[in-house]
Order: structure tokens, then C-alpha cells, then sequence
């Protein structure tokens, strides 16, 4: 035994070596207790983010029921505010992936009152382009004026009686008002009933700016507008309000949210009284007389506004129908480029494509010829696709029953080369009609891959095309794609699979693309007569009519 180690000394080491090891054994225990419960709790909250993010704005909604629909009143020169409210309200910042169809809680739609545009104006040609993009705007008749008693009537005739647009919940506000729009929703919803009219009932210019009824409210307060009240009277909102107070209370009348009860913070923005700060709108819930934008910006801003969504996008078209949506300044194409892109909004929307009319790239041209709007709007458009096809303002669908993607399959499967060597190599997919001496750039396939932004980045360095008589754009891009021959399955000579002149036309041909040597309007406004016509069930056998068959 070495010195000084006794056995009572070499219990208490081997004493403190078992409570070292016991403490080691509980440590370990209850770290990898914590750890567990901690890596629990972090799956838990990746799966609740997870199930948030993939039903975010709830179930796809596929009827023509919506629970809410807003409905904004506006003049049509409203251009500014209406781009705002897209922005503010539902998170629309383009239409590049464009809402195609209402498919969540929420339908919008700007009911456009007043004058018209007169033609031929700069801020007519805005307009059309506006309305070609967005197709959310209801033209009402100029001698219809925006009152509660017309906004109700014209969603009860046209978006019920028309068209099957159902509700429970109606949301109106003018143009220059600011609805904190979830805050709304919410107040409404809350009620638990659709027998429910929100707003001021002050008898005064200022009541219909912003007001909400449901569905059956709605229809009672119609059918007291035209039986028992006085329509040269008060706001017809006000008036059922004054006739339910002087009624006895059996439950069975609507609920009335009052300016001074539930509807609070209802505020006149231009009240010499009223002081708007950030901290004044925190909690508003309504604001008439915004006509500055910057304070419509600051109001969605200051109240923390959360858009509502209109369309989920969990289901993204892999195709998107291009056109131009910019009518140039001669005003050449009134009315028919807006016909023509109504022609083609109905194809898309019947083979779930997305359409996508682009203005902005055209508008914003200088030192080139205004055409090469059309490289700018693709560059900017097919990242977001598998693949785009563009077809030019004077093109006119004359078959519709046959898809884009049924159309490139027929195109895959016809490659001399073989499926796999389309799948592997094609890009760009054009036609050349017999005795032209280029490619045709009027319609045309864009695939989104590597070769084709550098394509389109070789289109866009061809200074020598920007101002060259004739072909401009279609110069610079035939004399690219001669260069990647592989990349290219060139149609010719074809004049009946997608880019068909009124000369070759032969029924059941896809695509009519009017290019006379003038202006096309009066041409194209005749194709689409004839696609109405087939449409029906008639029959077109010849396109030929003057100039459109030089």
C-alpha cells in the first residue's frame, strides 16, 4: 500500500467517483430530455408553418360563391388609385402572373362610373391598356350615378342575375376613401349573419363613400327601395335604417353597425377637425376624402394593412398567352385591340393558360423602334413559365378547342429529329409562310431555359435591327436564331399551325395574324366576327376580303 492511502481513504475517493458518475448519468438524462421535447417543439412549429404557408387564405375556392366582394367606385381617369388599391388591398403588383380566376374568400372589382374617355387621347389609350391587363373593371351606362341604390341593383342584376356571382357580404367604398379591409371582414364575420348593414346612416352625400351589407340585407333593402321608400330621398342605406327604428324590434329586422357603435374611427379626411397622424389612423377602420396618394400609401402603412387575397397561386399555369396591350399613339387599333385580347382572354381562361398583355415595355421605349417593346415584355415574363407564346395585337384565335399544351405536344411529337431531341434542344419554335424571307415574329414559342434569356440578350444587343426598315425586332431575332439552328425547330413553309394570313386561311386553323401594309383595325374587328361566328357553330371557309388577303 503507498504511503497515505488508507481504506477509508480510497472509500471516500471511490464515494465521490459514483456521485461524480451519478450526476454525469441525471445531466445526460435530462439534456437529452430537453433536447428532445426542444427538437419536438421545433418540428411541431416547422409542420404548424408548414400547414399555414400551403393553406394560406384557406381552401381553393371553386364556385362562384364568394364571401366577400369589394366593390370600388371610381371615374375612369382614375389610373393612380386604382393601381394602389390592386397593390394595397390585394397584393397585385403586376400582372405578370395575373389572377385568372377569383379562387379565394375574396372577389374585387372597380365599378367605373361617369364620362367616358373620349377617343383618340392619351389617356384613353391608358385606359384600354389598363383594362386589357386586368380585366377587373365594370363600365357602368354614363346615366347610371354611383349611389348605394345603383351599386345594389347592378351587383343583383348583373353578378347574380347574369352571371351567378353569389355573396354573403358586400364591401363598397369610393375610390378616394381607405378601408382597412381585414379589419372589415372581420367586424362582419363576427355577426354571424348575413341580415347585416355596416356604415353611416347620417342621411348625407358621405354615406355611400364606404358601407358593407349582406347578401339578404341587401335584398330586402331593394325591395323597400322599389315598394315603400322615397327614391328622390336620402341614401337608400339611411332610409332602411329610419324605417327599421320606427318598426317594433321582432328580431327580424337587419343589424344596423352604427358610425357611433361597432363602426368606429369613421373618419372625413378633409375635417379641419380631424388631425391625421400615425398614431391618430393606428386603429382606423375607415377613411373618406383621401385623395392624396401619399396619404393612401401612409394610411395602409400606419394601420399595418394586410392584403387580402384574391387568387391562390399554388397552381401556376406552365403557359402564358403574350399579346402587347400598348395602342399606339395614331390610334390605329380602337377599338379592336381591346376585342382582340378579350378574344384571347377567353382561350386562356378555357385551357387554364395565364394571358398576359403587356403595355409598360412598349411605353418606355427609347431610341428603337417602339415594336421592340415585344423582347422587353418576353425578358420579363418567362422566367415566371415554362413556356410563353406570343401573339401580336392584330392576331385573332379562330379555333379555340385545341390547347397550348396539346399544341406543342402535336409539335413534339411531329419533330423530324425525334421527341427526344425536341425535349433536349428546342427553344424557340416559329413559322417562315412561302416566299417570306424571315422567320414571322408575330407569333411564336418561348421555352424558359438558359438559351433562351442569352437568345433573348442577343435579340436585345442587335443595335443594327432597332430602327430598320421592316422587320425591326423580327430582323434581329431571325438573323439570331440562324445562328443556334439546334435551339430552333423553324416551321416552313407553314401557314396553318399557328400563324395563318388571312390568304391561306382554311377552316380550323388556329391562329389568323392580319398584318396588312396599313392599319389592321378594321381587318381584325372582321376576324373577330368570323371567330364569333364559329364559335357558334357557323361555319368561315374564306378570311378574304381586300387588303386583308394582299
Amino acid at each position: 500500500m503507498l504511503p497515505g492511502h488508507t481504506p477509508s481513504h480510497h472509500r471516500r475517493r471511490h464515494f465521490r467517483v459514483r456521485r461524480l458518475l451519478t450526476i454525469f448519468i441525471v445531466v445526460a438524462f435530462f439534456s437529452l430530455f430537453y433536447y428532445n421535447v426542444k427538437l419536438r417543439s421545433e418540428i411541431a412549429i416547422d409542420n404548424a408553418r408548414s400547414t399555414t404557408t400551403s393553406t394560406a387564405g384557406g381552401a381553393e375556392n371553386l364556385s362562384n360563391h364568394y364571401p366577400y366582394l369589394v366593390v370600388i367606385a371610381s371615374t375612369a381617369t382614375e389610373f393612380t388609385r386604382r393601381g394602389l388599391i390592386r397593390q394595397m388591398y390585394f397584393g397585385l403588383d403586376d400582372n405578370i402572373e395575373p389572377c385568372m380566376r377569383y379562387n379565394a374568400d375574396t372577389m374585387y372589382r372597380f365599378w367605373v362610373h361617369g364620362e367616358r374617355i373620349p377617343r383618340k387621347t392619351a389617356e384613353r389609350r391608358q385606359y384600354e391598356a389598363e383594362k386589357m391587363e386586368w380585366n377587373d373593371i365594370e363600365e357602368i351606362p354614363e346615366d347610371v350615378k354611383f349611389e348605394q341604390s345603383s351599386i345594389l341593383e347592378w351587383a343583383d342584376k348583373i353578378l347574380v342575375g347574369e352571371r351567378g356571382i353569389t355573396y354573403d357580404y358586400l364591401i363598397v367604398q369610393d375610390v378616394n376613401s381607405f378601408v382597412q379591409l381585414p379589419s372589415v371582414k372581420q367586424e362582419l364575420s363576427n355577426t354571424k349573419t348575413d341580415n347585416v348593414v355596416w356604415g353611416s346612416f347620417a342621411g348625407q352625400e358621405t354615406d355611400k363613400y364606404v358601407f358593407a351589407i349582406g347578401s339578404t340585407a341587401a335584398k330586402r333593402a331593394l325591395n323597400l327601395w322599389h315598394t315603400t321608400y322615397d327614391r328622390e330621398g336620402q341614401n337608400l342605406l339611411t332610409e332602411m335604417y329610419l324605417h327599421f327604428q320606427h318598426q317594433s324590434n321582432d328580431g327580424t329586422g337587419p343589424l344596423f353597425l352604427r358610425k357611433d357603435g361597432t363602426l368606429h374611427h369613421f373618419i372625413n379626411a378633409v375635417d379641419a377637425n380631424v388631425e391625421l397622424t400615425e398614431e391618430k389612423v393606428a386603429t382606423v377602420i375607415a377613411v373618406t376624402h383621401v385623395h392624396q396618394d401619399e396619404l393612401f400609401i401612409n394610411m395602409a402603412q400606419w394601420t399595418a394593412l394586410e392584403p387580402s387575397a384574391v387568387c391562390r397561386s399554388d397552381k401556376r399555369p406552365r403557359i402564358a398567352l403574350m399579346t402587347s396591350s400598348y395602342i399606339y399613339p395614331d390610334n390605329c387599333m380602337e377599338p379592336s385591340a381591346t376585342l382582340s385580347a378579350i378574344n384571347k382572354r377567353k382561350y386562356a381562361e378555357k385551357h387554364n393558360h395565364s394571358f398576359v398583355p403587356r403595355s409598360i415595355e412598349f411605353a418606355q421605349q427609347r431610341g428603337r423602334k417602339t415594336v421592340w417593346g415585344k423582347v422587353d415584355a418576353v425578358q420579363n415574363v418567362l422566367p415566371h413559365y415554362d413556356w410563353i407564346f406570343w401573339t401580336d395585337m392584330d392576331c385573332v384565335i379562330m379555333n379555340s378547342e385545341q390547347s397550348l399544351n396539346d399544341l406543342l405536344d402535336k409539335l413534339r411529337n411531329e419533330y423530324p429529329e425525334g421527341k427526344d431531341a425536341f425535349d433536349k434542344n428546342v427553344d424557340f419554335i416559329a413559322s417562315r409562310p412561302p416566299r417570306d424571307p424571315m422567320l414571322n415574329a408575330g407569333v411564336f414559342f418561348l421555352r424558359n431555359t438558359e438559351w433562351s434569356m442569352q437568345f433573348l440578350n442577343e435579340v436585345q444587343d442587335f443595335k443594327e435591327w432597332y430602327n430598320k426598315r421592316p422587320s425591326y425586332e423580327q430582323g434581329a431575332m431571325a438573323d439570331v436564331a440562324n445562328k443556334y439552328k439546334s435551339h430552333v425547330y423553324l416551321l416552313y413553309p407553314d401557314v396553318h399551325t399557328f400563324n395563318t394570313f388571312p390568304k391561306f386561311y382554311s377552316p380550323g386553323d388556329f391562329i389568323v395574324h392580319y398584318a396588312p401594309d396599313g392599319c389592321p383595325n378594321q381587318y381584325v374587328l372582321q376576324g373577330l366576327e368570323a371567330a364569333e361566328r364559329i364559335e357558334h357553330g357557323g361555319v368561315v371557309n374564306s378570311l378574304c376580303d381586300g387588303k386583308s388577303c394582299q
